[in-house]
């Protein structure tokens, strides 16, 4: 499997500023699903391995679409909090 971010390279006492997961996330992209079995399955296969605090999840792109689409979502709900000054 190919990595994404390569966070055995990672400084980690440099990274740590930016949060105790920040060094430790990255995705392993399953090098063994084919275009024609992507296509074809209708239960998608699993298309990599997600890495974060040290614990793996297996997922399939639809996994992927609905994380990202929830970080997204819970990025721009922090940031409206903030400009709203509703933090603490």
């Amino acid at each position: 499997m190919g990595r994404v971010n390569n966070t055995a390279m990672y400084d980690q006492k440099k990274v740590s500023r930016n949060g105790k997961l920040y060094g430790t996330i990255d995705f392993d992209i399953n090098e063994t699903v084919s275009q024609d079995m992507f296509e074809k399955v209708p239960e998608k296969p699993i298309i990599g391995r997600l890495e974060i605090g040290g614990k793996r999840f297996d997922v399939t792109f639809q996994e992927l679409d609905m994380l990202a689409e929830t970080i997204a979502e819970a990025k721009k709900v922090v940031l409206m909090r903030y400009r709203m000054g509703m933090m603490k």
